[in-house]
């Protein structure tokens, strides 16, 4: 019937909202109400975590986890700028994260902040120019707690986890550039001499999920979570740089 079909130009109220009431007859005054719509539910947030001796600021809530996801929430108008929510299983926002391109600064840049917007770590990739592909994880910024370093090879993408003395801690191995790495895939992370698997970094539907154990160094837990990013960056530069070779073939 025409009685229960919405008026053109005028929004049903979304799903979880209380139902519309019954047309009033057309004798009946009604004040008239604000178009104000009330604000969408905000991100929930992990629990306070106090200070833990030993551990670095904004890292005490990693103590207590075993696996972090990372969320890419949008690109900036100009698509470069890129933005990100770091989750933990239950979906509760531990960290926001942002890469900022700069045409004459590092190679790459992304600053982590937590949920009183307090910058707590940096993942520098401080030149363009350098035969080296490696990444500084700081926290707090300007302080080196660990390096993420691409292991040249022609078959696997390979990074060596390290601490702030450039020991290598961990090992991340997973599909090379020439297979396809740009669907999901799976990088394991493997003991320093290979022979055991101790987590894993998943890119599943442009998600990524860094795995690792509960006990494990809290400062290597946050050069996990940054070779997540190095391996997401070394993904899209691949990706673009095959764009670029497709269109130059043409």
């Amino acid at each position: 019937r025409s009685s229960d079909l919405p008026v053109k130009g005028v929004d049903l109220d979304p799903p979880g909202y209380d139902a519309i009431n019954p047309p009033m007859p057309s004798s009946v005054n009604l004040p008239l109400q604000s178009s104000v719509y009330p604000a969408p539910p905000q991100t929930a947030i992990m629990p306070f975590v106090a200070a833990i001796p030993g551990v670095p600021p904004g890292l005490e809530y990693l103590t207590q986890i075993n696996q972090v996801l990372v969320n890419e929430k949008f690109f900036s108008a100009q698509k470069w700028d890129r933005n990100y929510e770091l989750m933990n299983s239950l979906g509760q926002r531990i960290f926001l994260a942002k890469y900022e391109y700069e045409c004459c600064g590092p190679a790459y840049n992304v600053r982590i902040t937590d949920n009183s917007n307090n910058e707590v770590m940096q993942f520098l990739q401080p030149c363009k120019c350098t035969c080296t592909r490696e990444m500084e994880i700081h926290c707090p910024p300007g302080s080196i707690i660990g390096y993420s370093v691409l292991n040249w090879s022609p078959f696997v993408t390979s990074l060596s986890v390290q601490n702030e003395v450039k020991q290598t801690v961990l090992v991340i191995v997973g599909p090379g550039f020439q297979t396809n790495i740009f669907g999901n895939v799976n990088f394991e992370v493997k003991s320093n001499d290979e022979t055991q698997i101790v987590g894993m970094i998943r890119r599943d539907n442009q998600q990524f999920s860094v795995e690792f154990p509960q006990d494990l160094d809290v400062k290597i837990k946050a050069v996990l979570i940054g070779s997540c990013f190095f391996l997401d960056n070394l993904i899209y530069q691949r990706r673009q740089q095959m764009l670029r070779d497709r269109r130059n073939s043409h």
